[in-house]
């Protein structure tokens, strides 16, 4: 099971998932290139960078077929990588993503980089975590995201989070996702006002034969939220 991240997180992010899928699963729990440990090239990303950058990993470690989840930005990367290495792939399940960038979403995009520009870091993390979970989510955990901010600001780059911006900028599948063939599971929450429900939609539309969960009382970050129900 390979877990993908979304935009500017890291492995960490899967910390109440791992645990559970590691009764039935090899887990592996990637940093995405400009995030986390990985390197922070200076260099133009997009989505089908990361997506070839998964590929060369699942090819160094000699696994030929996987299960995949991702978040967000992290579930737009494997529907590149489903378009272009279907073979890749036993099975999707894409959490709070998105296959096209509407004018909320560009909007949503456009902020956060004028955010990183003008305030920095402490702003850019603060502006995402109203954006991905909800009001009682963050009330009850303030300490816990006061530390995860320090933590992360130590390691996040910039620089490769306003490439990480922009590569989602340009994300449009929706024409495309007729040919994927992958059996795919689309879990949405239905708080999240980053990626409203109608982005699921769309991607359960377009994906022949996919399925779609909606969680109730969770935002974007459902994976944190509320890891447990992810396994019923």
């Amino acid at each position: 099971m390979v877990l993908v991240h979304g935009l500017g997180s890291d492995h960490t992010v899967w910390g109440g998932l791992t645990p559970l899928l590691e009764e039935n699963f090899r887990v592996l729990a990637v940093d995405l290139r400009g995030h986390g440990r990985s390197s922070k090239t200076p260099e133009q990303y997009s989505i089908e960078l990361f997506s070839n950058d998964i590929n060369q990993l699942l090819e160094s470690l000699n696994i030929k077929q996987a299960h995949f989840i991702g978040h967000s930005m992290g579930g737009a990367i494997l529907q590149q990588l489903a378009l272009k290495r279907p073979d890749k792939i036993r099975s999707l399940i894409l959490i709070s993503s998105f296959s096209c960038v509407d004018f909320h979403l560009d909007s949503i995009f456009r902020e956060l980089l004028k955010t990183l520009n003008d305030e920095g870091y402490n702003a850019f993390f603060d502006h995402c975590l109203k954006l991905a979970n909800t009001p009682e989510f963050i009330a009850k955990n303030r300490e816990f995201f006061r530390e995860v901010r320090d933590l992360m600001g130590k390691t996040s780059s910039i620089p490769a989070l306003k490439e990480s911006i922009k590569a989602c900028q340009q994300v449009n599948f929706i024409g495309s996702l007729k040919n994927v063939n992958s059996p795919t599971l689309i879990i949405a929450g239905r708080e999240d006002v980053f990626t409203p429900l109608y982005h699921a939609n769309k991607i359960k539309n377009a994906i022949p034969n996919s399925k779609m969960e909606v969680m109730e009382g969770v935002g974007h970050n459902l994976l944190v939220e509320n890891p447990r129900t992810l396994m019923i």
